[in-house]
């Protein structure tokens, strides 16, 4: 079977050469042209220097939540993937190029905006500490502008994302002070009445009694004061954050290498070649299926196994081809018959 398959798709090809070919020179005709004429990228990248264990981190005790199977440029590249996917992140950094005039058309051209600008952006990681922000599109500029856009906006995210959260503990542990204040106020006031009404006996001991109830507010009072000094320490911790806060960001991510508007368009052998294989292989599928589909539909029997398979009744006689053979003409003159004569005899 595999044989008539074989001679089958042979026979479909060999017919009709020219003719099974032609999609796949077709294809690759329109996949040269599709190279050619499409419209030039332009593309622009900056990369930032990412340092967990600055100087000031390491004075403040501000240490890094990351775990320590992730590297300082993985989790900032999962990070700013991660703001991408957020419309209030990509509208921020659209406001920063061209494209903030889309924005006053209807949903669909703001949704196709926002796909346009993720879609371009791609995040790479360039070692343990290093990320690469790229744009691709058809002009300079705006690749220029998206990626200053998409690296300014992730920093005065991360600026802002740890000022709010200092301005909230330092809001929390302020209004917690007052209340322990007056806890400690309270339990001080009531250690001082106590011990004006039981003064220190001049001989002796306190009864068990009253020294009992004595150690009680004393260590009432402890307890107090431990709490409102916690609150204290916490709060002054947070207007601590609150002032590093920007210097902290500016020694973690050091922006090593400014975007530039490209000058001439970027050539990527690797694309090139991707295309290539992709309309190559579109070719080679529609000749194969031109092929297969001749072969499928031609039912004559050209093969001795088609008698077998197709009608299934033995072969018993095979004609050999041979070419035919010409029979030469006579040359050979006819001869007349002697006719008898009627007259007579002498």
């Amino acid at each position: 079977m595999v044989r008539l398959i074989v001679l089958r798709l042979l026979e479909s090809f060999f017919r009709r050469p020219l003719f099974s070919l032609a999609p796949f020179v077709l294809a690759l005709l329109i996949g040269v042209g599709y190279i050619l004429f499409s419209p030039p990228e332009y593309l622009s990248s900056g990369k930032i220097y990412v340092e967990k264990e600055s100087l000031l981190a390491s004075l403040t005790s501000s240490n890094s939540d990351v775990s320590w199977w992730v590297t300082p440029a993985q989790a900032t590249s999962n990070e700013i993937y991660e703001l991408l996917a957020t419309n209030t992140f990509v509208r921020s950094a659209i406001q920063q190029t061209k494209l903030e005039p889309l924005m006053a058309g209807g949903p669909d051209v703001v949704w196709e905006t926002f796909t346009f600008f993720r879609e371009t952006i791609s995040v790479n990681t360039l070692g343990d500490k290093l990320v690469e922000i790229r744009a691709t599109t058809d002009d300079p500029e705006l690749s220029y502008q998206m990626v200053v856009a998409t690296m300014d906006t992730y920093l005065k995210w991360k600026m802002n994302n740890d000022f709010q959260e200092s301005i909230a503990a330092q809001k929390f542990f302020e209004e917690l002070i007052a209340p322990y204040q007056a806890d400690v106020d309270a339990a001080r006031q009531a250690l001082i009445d106590f011990l004006s009404a039981n003064p220190e006996p001049v001989r002796g001991e306190r009864p068990p009694g009253e020294q009992f109830q004595l150690d009680q507010l004393q260590a009432a009072l402890a307890r107090a004061e431990e709490r409102l000094s916690a609150a204290q320490e916490n709060e002054e911790s947070a207007r601590l954050a609150l002032v590093k806060n920007e210097s902290l960001i500016r020694q973690t991510y050091q922006i090593i290498d400014q975007p530039e508007i490209p000058l001439r368009a970027e050539f990527s052998i690797t694309g090139f070649i991707r295309n290539m294989v992709i309309f190559v292989a579109i070719g080679v599928f529609l000749s194969a299926s031109l092929i297969g589909g001749g072969a499928l539909l031609d039912r004559s029997l050209r093969f001795p196994v088609d008698v077998q398979n197709g009608l299934g009744v033995p072969l018993l006689a095979l004609v050999p081809f041979s070419k035919e053979v010409s029979v030469p003409a006579s040359t050979t003159a006819p001869v007349e018959a002697e006719q008898p004569s009627l007259q007579p005899q002498v």
